[in-house]
């Protein structure tokens, strides 16, 4: 009878929720931003057969990629689930001219720069995650500087600091005033050739002395 009862619990156990069982690929890693319009990407690749490029589409020269707005929601909903809560705002919104402030998931820092389309023969899976089985979006995958120079070593791509930072002044001058042996130890080649100066040389002492400080931000695990 012990065994009997010990076996049930041990069986009731193996199927409570969650035990010894890896979180679903349909349901998010991590907590997902409330956004002012419920967006299920799962239902829109999958039943609705759409791609990443019918909502983001690229802007300007295709660096950045483009949130949707109401207008271009409606090119779909004008006709379908019109009588959603969700779509009678879309609606709304696209007559009104509302933005549809939607809250960011992956971001970078304004001195980072990052062109998706550089990244065009990449997957989006790569850096957004399975967004095909979610039906909300949290940030899954890491996007830290050490996160992006590994996977750039892994596909033989530039790591070198103007890579991802621009190095150049408005008046494309290197921001260091520094002699060129100070600038080979950051990975930076001036310009074009300047005349040293007394100020460029004590300069030069200077940013040396910081090289270390320089090198800890480099490859600090934070962007």
């Amino acid at each position: 009878m012990i065994a009997i009862l010990f076996g049930g619990v041990m069986c009731a156990a193996a199927q409570a929720p969650g035990a010894g069982s890896k979180p679903s690929a349909s349901e998010p890693t991590a907590a997902a931003p409330a956004q002012p319009i419920p967006f299920n990407h799962k239902l829109h690749i999958q039943t609705a057969k759409m791609t990443c490029n019918d909502c983001h589409e690229p802007r300007g020269e295709g660096s950045t990629l483009a949130l949707p707005q109401a207008p271009t929601c409606m090119k779909c909903h004008v006709s379908i689930a019109m009588d959603k809560p969700a779509i009678k705002r879309l609606a709304e919104a696209a007559k009104n001219e509302d933005p549809i402030l939607w809250v960011r998931v992956y971001h970078v820092p304004s001195f980072v720069t990052f062109s998706h389309k550089t990244h065009a023969g990449n997957k989006c899976e790569e850096c957004h995650g399975p967004v095909a089985e979610r039906t909300a979006i949290a940030q899954e995958k890491d996007t830290t500087m050490g996160s992006c120079i590994a996977c750039h070593q892994a596909k033989g791509a530039p790591t070198t600091c103007d890579t991802c930072h621009v190095l150049m002044s408005s008046r494309n001058q290197s921001p260091f005033e520094a002699d060129p042996a100070a600038l080979a130890r950051l990975g930076v080649m001036p310009t074009r050739k300047q005349q040293p100066t007394v100020s460029a040389k004590n300069n030069a002492l200077r940013l040396g002395s910081q090289v270390p400080l320089l090198a800890t931000f480099l490859n600090a695990p934070l962007l």
